[in-house]
């Protein structure tokens, strides 16, 4: 009895694998097809969808670690997507890790949100560093990720020397005075970001006295997001005081 022939993708023709892509989302077409092998990566280069596809949102999708790290090989490679949502997913820090890579080899992703991911400290250090070597991601969407104090001053130090980077969103972090002691320095040396976002924290008047000090020296940033932090009078009076000196900024509290 002949052997029967089993084909696999390897040997599947291109009219047969467009088929097969046509029924599949944009996450499982760079999560499960890509790198699959040089004949697949070709078809999919070709395949009109990936071609256009230059916003990916995966939004609760409920993408963990183990699934992202082919994600963030294909996504090294990619050279079409500009715009990545991971919105309220479970990628914790070692996924941070893997996107982190990515950042390092991708040119041309300029936005990345995070949002509600629980990278921790420990992910945003992986991020930060990336950004010593990133020069295209111009957004970074870190809303409600437990980052804490420690975590700003890996961004503060990550970004000192970005030239890419213009809008920080790091509210509802647990962020506490230490956090604008970091952003100081970093406000003082960085000509590049235009806003910064840190609502939802725990930022007091001893806090504001750092950030009044980056707005008398900083003439770069337009924005700057204080809103839901426990500033007291003196504070807010310190801020509004900064604010006549330097009208430009939207100070939003």
């Amino acid at each position: 009895m002949a052997e029967k022939f089993i084909p696999s993708l390897h040997t599947l023709p291109a009219e047969l694998i467009y088929r097969i892509l046509d029924n599949l989302n944009d996450y499982s077409i760079l999560y499960s097809m890509r790198n699959v092998c040089a004949h697949i990566n070709t078809i999919i280069d070709n395949y009109n969808r990936y071609q256009t596809l230059t916003v990916l949102n995966l939004r609760h999708d409920k993408i963990t670690p183990d699934k992202i790290q082919h994600f963030a090989d294909a996504l090294q490679q990619n050279q079409k997507i500009i715009a990545l949502f991971f919105h309220n997913n479970q990628i914790g820090s070692q996924g941070a890790e893997y996107l982190a890579n990515a950042l390092r080899q991708n040119q041309t992703l300029t936005v990345l949100n995070l949002h509600a991911n629980r990278i921790g400290s420990q992910g945003v250090e992986y991020l930060a560093n990336a950004l010593k070597e990133n020069n295209t991601l111009t957004t970074l969407d870190l809303w409600d990720n437990e980052i804490g104090d420690q975590g700003v001053k890996h961004l503060a130090n990550g970004l000192q020397q970005n030239k890419t980077l213009t809008t920080l969103e790091i509210g509802n972090n647990a962020i506490c005075d230490k956090g604008p002691a970091h952003l100081l320095h970093l406000l003082l040396k960085n000509t590049t970001l235009l806003r910064l976002h840190l609502s939802h924290n725990r930022i007091t008047g001893i806090g504001v006295q750092y950030l009044a000090v980056a707005l008398q020296n900083n003439k770069t940033l337009v924005t700057l997001d204080l809103r839901f932090n426990p500033i007291d009078d003196i504070g807010r009076k310190e801020l509004a005081k900064t604010h006549q000196d330097n009208p430009q900024i939207e100070l939003i509290l």
